[in-house]
Parts: structure tokens; C-alpha cells; sequence
């Protein structure tokens, strides 16, 4: 018999001379890792107090080392006998003697190692494949009498550091080139699951900030039951506002000059906007089913792609203007000409890879019977006030004068608009209108608005207060008005525009805000000058 060679992997095999017949690849203990060859007909097996396995050797040995069994040639195979009372196991089992089969699981004794037993052609493989090395681990998973845990362990370590040591060169690349596979592949998923993440997160947002654009679209828009219920309410509401009118026409001479100098200057305006895809640089477009109709989001809106097959998708609003002297500007707020920029919508486009952009915009003037194109011009960084353009169109004998005091408390002051859009210029079309447009299911949001101006029916609202309050940001009246009448005129009793109607103060009974016109003056002056 052959003594144990601890690093069998690096060193050669014995010789064919030596006539090698088997070896012990031994797995566990001192001896892990080491072979102990089989060649002579019989030999003992030792092993010593540390657990090292020794095959072989003689009388001398017993001062440090058990002899445990005894190996013997039976033609084509060894035969393994366990040495007096002496603890040998085959593949699990205690035995007394038996013979051994290629690949068999040896273990010596309760502090011995546990061995393999393997029949070779006098040669020892110097790389094991991968399945030799699995089936090793599995073995001794299945064969070990240590605790489930322990043995688990040892068998995966195990067969991990056989898998790098004893495989061959090109397995071991393949397992790098396969792990770098993983990991990139691992990698991809990841970026691809922040994509996807974040275009989730994005989508959201889009749709939260185009259903509350729609939410509010909607309520510009007129829809029968609208008709209905302005129908049912129009005695009411006429008889306000003709009341109202009445009182501020009657209050003096002056107060109905100012009115009706006025109003012709006072424009409906009448816009919608888009959501351009930054990325695609595409308009979102309405999705249409094989009906032809707009497939609707279970929010009951739209569905709207950059590359849908329908029509853009329109956010439409309302607002007031006013002409000033030159008659070919229009001034109104900012937050009309540029809706989007009201709260924090623009963070929330931003947020969803969208850019507004207005589609159209159109200026009604009373008397004038048909639509006139408006375009932005420039818009105040600093305050709620814009100005537009209906070049190449020009009214010499229209147009608003700027007052060029601020007014005082107390003073008079009297607003024109157009408070909730559209509605309130059907309620004082009258009931007649009302009922043509169900009979000729013409209700449509541009529809109605020119219907009403080649009819002559646009005309403003007016409504008068006082001046409870002035600073150089703000003035504070309380004449009534309501939304829609944003970016009408507030004028002194001379006709002069002190400021342009910005917003309403519910908590302050119904009181308005106005943009003092000396920010006008400063827009028109950056304006000019560029």
C-alpha cells in the first residue's frame, strides 16, 4: 500500500509500474483534501488520535495511530474488514466486512475521516468533473452521520472547494463568464426595474394632473343637464343681473356712461392647451376604439397617448380681457393666458415629461360677430398679469385708458367680465337660445361661443364696491364677481383702469384682488423695449 499524498490534485499520480488499483479520496478531517492509493494485496488502515487517515504502515505505528480495518485484493475489487470491535461504515451503514464498489462512502471510526473509495486504471484524475464532484457532496450529505446542519455545511463547502480547485481550467471560465452573464443580466433587470419604476411613478403623475386638467375641463364644458339646470335657473338669474345693472346705472350718470363706454373694450376669452411628450416631442393624442370613439381610463376620461390616433387632447378654459387704448393689445392675467401655471402644475408636468402648450386662443368682443385670434405676447415674472395681441387686427375707437393715480379707500371701482364663462352668457342669451342649442345638439364648448358672437350676444357683466384696501402689490374691493371674470378691468369713476381683477377672497365675504396697473406699466415697458 501507498501512504496519503495530500495535495493529489498538483502531484502526479503513481506510476503504472506501481500497479495502483484504487485509491481513498478522503473528505472530512486532517486528511480532507488527501489520497491514500490501493495497490498491494492487503494493508491495514490506521488512524491516528488527530483523525488522520494512514493506509499501510506497520507495528511501529500503533504508538500514535488505531488500527481500524484491514483492506483486502478480491480479484476485482477490495474487500474492507472492520478490526476487532472497531467502527466502520459503508455508505451509512456499520458493517463487520464487505466488499467495496467504486465510489462507496468509508467512514473510520467516530473521530476518522469519511473517504471515498474509487477503482482507477493506475492513474488518479488530476481535474474531476462537475458531476463526480456533486455526486461527492450529495454522497456524503446522504452518508454522514453528523447533524443535518453539519453535514449540509460540510458538503456544500465541500464541493465549492473542489469546484475551484479540482475542475478544469475551462470550467472555471465558464462558471466566471456564467456569473458575469448573471451579474450583468442581474444588472439589466435592475436598471430596467428603476425604469420601469419610475415611468410607473411618472405615468401616475400624469394621469393625477391630467384628470384634475380634465376634472376641470369638464366643468367648462356644457352638457345637456347644464342646459337643463341654466334653463330652470334663467328667471332668476336675469332678474339679478338686470337688477344689478339697473342699481349701478341708476346710481349716477357717470356710473352708466362708464359701463357702456366700457364694455365694447371688454373681451371674452376662450382657449385650450396640450401636453407635448418631451421625449417623443409628440402631442398627446386621444385613443380611439374600432368604433371610432375615445377609449376611456377607468378615472371616466380620455386615454391619451403621444402617438394616439385621435384628436389632441384639449384643456380648455375661460377667462376676461380688456383692450387698452391702442386697440390691438389685450391685457388679462397671467394665470389665464398661461392656465397650467396655476398651483404647482408646472413641477407636476415637469415631473411627468409634459410641456403645455397653447392650442388656440380666441378673443370675443361684444358687437363683433366674429372670433378673433389672440397670441401671448409676454407674461410678468412677478405679478398675475399678461399681455396679448390681436395684430393684425386693430379697433381705433375702442380701448381702455390707465389711470395714472392709485386709487384711495373708499373710492368707487367697477368690474366688467365675464364671471363662469359660457354659462353665464347663455343664461343672458335666454331661454330661447338655451332651447335651439338642445333641439340642434349644438352645445359643443367653441360651438356655443360662436354662436353667441354671430348673434351679438357677448356682453360683460358689470358689478360695483369700493376700495377697501391698496398697496403697491395689491388692491382690495368688494365688488362681486365670481370665476371667469379673472383679467377683467376695475375701473375708477373716470373710466380709468386702477387694476386688473386677479382673484377672489372667499374668507373676506366675497372680495376681490386686483393687480395694481403699475405692473402693467412696468410688462408694457419691458415689452417695448425688446
Amino acid at each position: 500500500m501507498h501512504g496519503s499524498d495530500k495535495v493529489p490534485t498538483d502531484e502526479p499520480a503513481p506510476s503504472a509500474s506501481t500497479g495502483v488499483r484504487a485509491f481513498l479520496e478522503n473528505l472530512t478531517g486532517p486528511s480532507k483534501g488527501g489520497v491514500n492509493w490501493l495497490s498491494d494485496d492487503e494493508g491495514s488502515v490506521f488512524v491516528t488520535r488527530d483523525g488522520e487517515l494512514i493506509v499501510g504502515g506497520d507495528q511501529t505505528q500503533q504508538d500514535f495511530a488505531e488500527r481500524v480495518a484491514t483492506l483486502r485484493w478480491a480479484g476485482d475489487s477490495y474487500a474492507i474488514e472492520a478490526a476487532g470491535k472497531r467502527h466502520v461504515w459503508v455508505n451509512g451503514h456499520r458493517i463487520d466486512a464487505v466488499k467495496l464498489m467504486h465510489g462507496d462512502m468509508i467512514e473510520f471510526e467516530e473521530h476518522g475521516p469519511m473517504s471515498r473509495f474509487r477503482l482507477c486504471q493506475q492513474s488518479f484524475p488530476i481535474k474531476w468533473p462537475i458531476d463526480e464532484i456533486l455526486g461527492d457532496a450529495l454522497s456524503y450529505a446522504r452518508s454522514s452521520r453528523r447533524p443535518l446542519r453539519g453535514r449540509l455545511s460540510t458538503a456544500v463547502g465541500e464541493g465549492l472547494r473542489r469546484m475551484v480547485l479540482q475542475t478544469t481550467v475551462f470550467f472555471r471560465l465558464s462558471v466566471i463568464v456564467a456569473l458575469c452573464a448573471i451579474l450583468a443580466f442581474g444588472f439589466v433587470l435592475y436598471r430596467n426595474d428603476k425604469a420601469i419604476q419610475a415611468r410607473l411613478e411618472q405615468d401616475a403623475r400624469t394621469i393625477e394632473a391630467v384628470t384634475v386638467l380634465l376634472s376641470q375641463t369638464r366643468e367648462e364644458a356644457l352638457s345637456e343637464n347644464d342646459l337643463q339646470v341654466l334653463r330652470h335657473q334663467l328667471e332668476t338669474r336675469m332678474v339679478l343681473n338686470a337688477e344689478r345693472l339697473k342699481t349701478l346705472e341708476h346710481r349716477s350718470d357717470a356710473a352708466s356712461r362708464i359701463i357702456a363706454k366700457s364694455a365694447s373694450s371688454i373681451a371674452f376669452l376662450q382657449g385650450a392647451f396640450g401636453l407635448r411628450h418631451i421625449e417623443s416631442g409628440e402631442l398627446l393624442h386621444e385613443v380611439l376604439g374600432p368604433d371610432g370613439q375615445s377609449i376611456m381610463t377607468p378615472f371616466g376620461q380620455p386615454r391619451i397617448e403621444p402617438f394616439g390616433d385621435g384628436p389632441p387632447a384639449e384643456f380648455q378654459f375661460t377667462g376676461t380681457g380688456f383692450l387698452l387704448e391702442n386697440g390691438q393689445q389685450l391685457v388679462t392675467n397671467r394665470h389665464v393666458a398661461l392656465p397650467w401655471t396655476v398651483g404647482d402644475r408646472v413641477s407636476a408636468f415637469e415631473a411627468s415629461g409634459l410641456r403645455p402648450e397653447i392650442l388656440k386662443l380666441i378673443a370675443y368682443l361684444p358687437e363683433v360677430p366674429e372670433p378673433i385670434d389672440a397670441t401671448l405676447v409676454s407674461a410678468s415674472e412677478t405679478a398675475d398679469v399678461a399681455l396679448l395681441t390681436i395684430a393684425p387686427i386693430r379697433f381705433e375707437d375702442r380701448g381702455l385708458e390707465l389711470a395714472q393715480s392709485r386709487p384711495r379707500i373708499g373710492d368707487t371701482v367697477f368690474l366688467l367680465g365675464y364671471p363662469t364663462g359660457l354659462k353665464s352668457l347663455i343664461a343672458q342669451a335666454g331661454q330661447g337660445f338655451m332651447e335651439e342649442m338642445i333641439k340642434n345638439d349644438s352645445a359643443g364648448f367653441w360651438t356655443v361661443a360662436d354662436e353667441l358672437s354671430e348673434r351679438r350676444l357677448v356682453r360683460p357683466l358689470a358689478s360695483g364696491g369700493i376700495v377697501a384696501q391698496t398697496n403697491s402689490g395689491a388692491i382690495l374691493y368688494d365688488a362681486e364677481t365670481t370665476v371667469g371674470g379673472s383679467g377683467g378691468p376695475a375701473l375708477n369713476r373716470d373710466g380709468q383702469v386702477i387694476a386688473i381683477n386677479a382673484a377672489i377672497l372667499p374668507e373676506f365675504g366675497g372680495s376681490n384682488i386686483g393687480v395694481p396697473v403699475s405692473h402693467l406699466e412696468d410688462l408694457l415697458s419691458k415689452t417695448a423695449d425688446k
